[in-house]
């Protein structure tokens, strides 16, 4: 991951991308709805709409998260990309919930789509769009680790399926019989609108309730702390992921007899290896002599 400063720019522009994107794709889903009146359409409209809304809460969100930390916020506003994934969770989950009770309407009242050449091109110029701007929402994750844009990704990379799906929807039932296929799609398209909307919320909330980094990662921060030759013992790691970085806390064993100052250089040492690998990380390193008796984390 690069220095959190270096990409800022960048998670700012990928905000104001999606909302771009779904601006183009409200105009283009709702003229194609009213002309041809699918279903399936208007649950991709309705599931444009929601993106953005949800794409508006993210800007915020990154805008805010973007702020320096200061005298009432010592560890900064990265946490606010957590609320905005929750925030789309919830807007997704209403979109879903809409979209499956318009499928079961059409589902009981089927009738034949109008002009769904019109619908065909809408749908392939939606999808050409969503699909540019999760390639670009994607190159900006793996430069930032901004968990809103991801959600983000996740959630439009969604849409492609969607609209993929809205798409054979539209052609077998403009030129078939077969006009139920139309409330089918619209069905499978609000079941997957509600497995993302779930999925987004379990993420969500693993930021806000400072749930524990990956086993993997911790496990290779321990490591990294024991390289050091006059690190002799190691216990109370605790960690979470504000969003955009992690908070890591844990406490060093060292000869008891060692000076102040050397465990001081100690600490910077251990500090900086784990930041090579996790960059713009928090540390609170606390030192112990080896041997003393103290109440230890039980989870440990």
């Amino acid at each position: 991951m690069e220095n959190q400063k270096n990409t800022d720019p960048l998670v700012r522009s990928a905000s104001i991308a999606s909302l771009l994107v779904a601006s183009t794709l409200i105009v283009l889903k709702y003229y194609g709805w009213v002309t041809t009146t699918s279903v399936s359409l208007l649950g991709s409209l309705a599931d444009s709409l929601i993106d953005f809304l949800a794409s508006v809460f993210v800007f915020i969100a990154v805008s805010y998260s973007l702020l320096p930390a200061d005298a009432k916020h010592r560890f900064g506003y990265d946490k606010s990309e957590g609320l905005a994934a929750f925030i789309q969770s919830l807007l997704i989950g209403i979109s879903g919930i809409y979209v499956c009770f318009e499928a079961i309407k059409r589902l009981l009242n089927p009738s034949q789509i109008n002009q769904p050449s019109i619908a065909i091109w809408i749908i392939l110029v939606s999808i050409a769009l969503t699909l540019a701007l999760v390639m670009y929402q994607k190159y900006v994750v793996k430069k930032s680790k901004s968990i809103a844009i991801e959600s983000d990704q996740y959630h439009y990379l969604t849409d492609t399926y969607i609209n993929l799906s809205v798409l054979f929807s539209i052609v077998i039932t403009g030129w078939t019989r077969f006009v139920f296929i139309d409330a089918l799609v619209g069905l499978l398209i609000s079941g997957v609108v509600l497995y993302t909307s779930v999925t987004l919320l379990k993420k969500s909330f693993k930021i806000l309730l400072d749930q524990e980094i990956q086993s993997d990662d911790r496990d290779r921060i321990k490591e990294i702390a024991l390289d050091h030759p006059k690190v002799l013992g190691f216990h109370d790691l605790r960690t979470r992921d504000t969003g955009r970085k992690y908070i890591i806390q844990f406490h060093l064993e060292l000869d008891p007899n060692m000076s102040l100052l050397e465990s001081h250089e100690i600490t910077d040492e251990v500090t900086d290896n784990v930041l090579k690998l996790y960059p713009d990380s928090e540390l609170i390193i606390h030192t112990d002599p080896l041997g003393i008796d103290e109440v230890r984390d039980q989870f440990e």
